[in-house]
């Protein structure tokens, strides 16, 4: 599936593979990578961006064929909690 996206088309499944990937890595420079990629904006504030990363990955962990591991959930969770965030996308800091 194809979709128009800032001027140019996208494959949707390509997209998706990528996103999981770089998530799944849970290396800030490949996502980063990844934003730069699709032209996705990246937070200045560095805690920000780390924060999505982390908070997109807890949340990646519950969605079925994940490529999230146990592990990595378990980084970025306490990644998220002892920056006084939340795994929540619903909540920001505590």
């Amino acid at each position: 599936m194809f979709i128009k996206e800032g001027g140019y088309n996208m494959d949707l499944e390509e997209f998706k593979k990528d996103r999981d990937e770089a998530l799944a890595s849970g290396d800030p420079d490949k996502m980063r990578a990844y934003c730069k990629k699709y032209n996705i904006d990246i937070p200045e504030d560095e805690n920000t961006f780390l924060a999505g990363m982390h908070k997109a990955i807890c949340n990646m962990y519950l969605m079925p064929d994940t490529k999230i591991s146990l592990d990595q959930y378990e980084k970025s969770y306490s990644w998220l909690t002892s920056n006084g965030y939340t795994p929540s996308i619903m909540g920001g800091e505590e």
